[in-house]
């Protein structure tokens, strides 16, 4: 049976009743030329509420992509999933993963103000390298690993002299680095800085361009440090110690927290200045050579063992230590030597100034017979004299 309204309806046409007769009109009798009848309303609502949500998609889409591409531009600028700082891209994933296991966060509760180091695992045992100034009067020490572990530090000893220290923290199957002596590095070659800021567990890595070996630096309380390494660096590392190494992630030193008044070799003068850039300044660190030495007599013995001829020093003007004053019972009084006396040479090691005479002494340790050449009036003389401890 056909509905009442379908075509076939056997009624035959009826005409409509005029407009104003009616209550209903058709859509086609309705004013304006866009008017739509009540079906297609509804069919251009649900158009209209897909679209809706379809561009709101979009939009989000869009919105997400945007920021995560401000994010990646951060990312970038910031650094790498391991290390952040101004070079954190010149050092590949590889080296990254291997040095900054061993590069350490410390944490220092000072007696007014808790500062940062940075400090490296040289044994797997738990015991790390720092500077020592940052450590006096301290409270607590915390080591932090690159992994997110803190752990309680002890301090094993100090070498306040060349500002090394030894801290020791309670845990085993740690990473140490690739170590190496500084005989293939240039000067003019790219190196690296590596440490730590504050709020990143990060590594920090800056680039700096080497200088020179055998530096001396004369901090502001009169003390001296010797036959350090020389670098220069248009960014200051965020703590006062930090790690100094190879493109290829090898350690070669480790920087000094110390600021210095003057420090000035031939090697540091004859740098040509090419090797800055106008905004560059000087850091120094010891050798990795030196800081293992010290490292393994903290660790052995809790001091640092130096070989001592007991006398004072200053440089010639014409190259050479000058004996300022000779310490009674003293080595080199034992050996004859006196105030005037101007060494050229221990063993086979040529001395040029009272620096060389202290890195020379490293050679040697407690009851070694060293021959000392010297200059007395003129004349060229020699003696031996036998080292004692200075501890």
């Amino acid at each position: 049976m056909p509905f009442p309204d379908d075509p076939d309806d056997d009624a035959g046409f009826i005409p409509p009743l005029p407009q104003d007769d009616r209550l209903w009109r058709h859509p086609s009798e309705i004013d304006g030329p866009h008017s739509l009848s009540p079906a297609r309303n509804r069919r251009s609502s649900r158009s209209g509420l897909t679209a809706f949500v379809l561009l709101l998609v979009i939009a989000i889409g869009t919105g997400i992509a945007a920021f995560g591409t401000f994010h990646s531009g951060n990312a970038t600028n910031d650094g790498t999933a391991v290390a952040s700082g101004p070079a954190s891209h010149d050092l590949s994933d590889d080296v990254l993963a291997s040095l900054s296991p061993a590069v350490v966060q410390i944490t220092i509760d000072g007696p007014t103000v808790a500062t940062m180091a940075t400090g490296l695992m040289i044994r797997s045992d738990g015991h790390v390298l720092t500077a020592s100034d940052p450590l006096n009067g301290a409270r607590s020490i915390t080591v932090t690993l690159v992994d997110g572990r803190s752990f309680n530090a002890t301090v094993v000893g100090t070498d306040p002299s060349d500002d090394i220290a030894v801290i020791d923290i309670e845990a085993t199957g740690l990473t140490t680095p690739v170590v190496s002596d500084l005989s293939s590095i240039e000067q003019g070659d790219t190196i690296y800085v590596i440490g730590h800021t504050e709020t990143d567990r990060r590594s920090w890595v800056a680039s700096a361009v080497f200088q020179s070996l055998g530096m001396r630096v004369d901090s502001s309380d009169g003390t001296s440090m010797h036959d350090m390494v020389a670098s220069s660096l248009e960014t200051t590392p965020p703590t006062p110690s930090a790690v100094l190494c190879t493109r290829g992630g090898a350690v070669i030193g480790l920087l000094t927290s110390r600021t210095s008044t003057s420090s000035r070799t031939n090697a540091m003068n004859s740098a040509p200045s090419t090797l800055t850039l106008p905004t560059a300044h000087t850091e120094f660190a010891n050798s990795i050579a030196w800081i293992t030495r010290v490292a393994d007599d903290i660790i052995a013995t809790g001091v640092v063992r130096r070989a001592w001829l007991g006398i004072i020093s200053t440089d010639a003007a014409g190259g050479g230590a000058l004996i300022q004053s000779v310490s009674a019972n003293s080595p080199a009084e034992v050996a004859g030597l006196a105030s005037g006396d101007l060494i050229t040479a221990l063993g086979k090691i040529p001395i040029h100034n009272s620096s060389d005479l202290v890195v020379a002494l490293r050679r040697f340790v407690a009851n070694d017979s060293v021959n000392v050449e010297f200059k007395r009036s003129g004349l060229v003389s020699s003696t031996t004299a036998r080292l004692t401890d200075r501890t």
